[in-house]
């Protein structure tokens, strides 16, 4: 169970730096403590299924990418992933017209890089 508890408080770590957060603006979407953060981080507590599911939501990501993975090291898709996340947040913030110029200037990019 420790292996566990290690994995999942190195995943939350990774996440969180992936997201750009600090503990700070971590534990103040969650209304928590920053210490608490610091101690989910280091595997200190057993966190609950209802603050990892709060952690998930605060993160953006499912509850299931704390368990993802046999090392703590993403893969590949993970990092695909994450990285689909942080367009997705960039593009909600954009009228449609920002929209198809960005898409204007993936579509030129890929062609460019002979990528279909």
């Amino acid at each position: 169970m420790q292996n566990l508890v290690k994995h999942v408080s190195q995943r939350i770590r990774y996440l969180r730096k992936s997201a750009n957060l600090t503990q700070e603006q971590l534990s103040e979407l969650l209304d928590i403590d920053r210490s608490y953060i610091g101690k989910i981080e280091r595997g200190e507590v057993n966190v609950s299924l209802d603050t990892l599911e709060r952690i998930a939501v605060a993160l953006k990501v499912d509850s299931f990418e704390f368990f993802a993975g046999h090392n703590n090291k993403p893969d590949n898709t993970d990092k695909k992933r994450i990285s689909l996340k942080k367009i997705n947040l960039l593009m909600d913030s954009q009228n449609s017209e920002e929209l198809k110029s960005i898409y204007e200037m993936i579509r030129i990019v890929r062609s460019y890089k002979n990528i279909p």
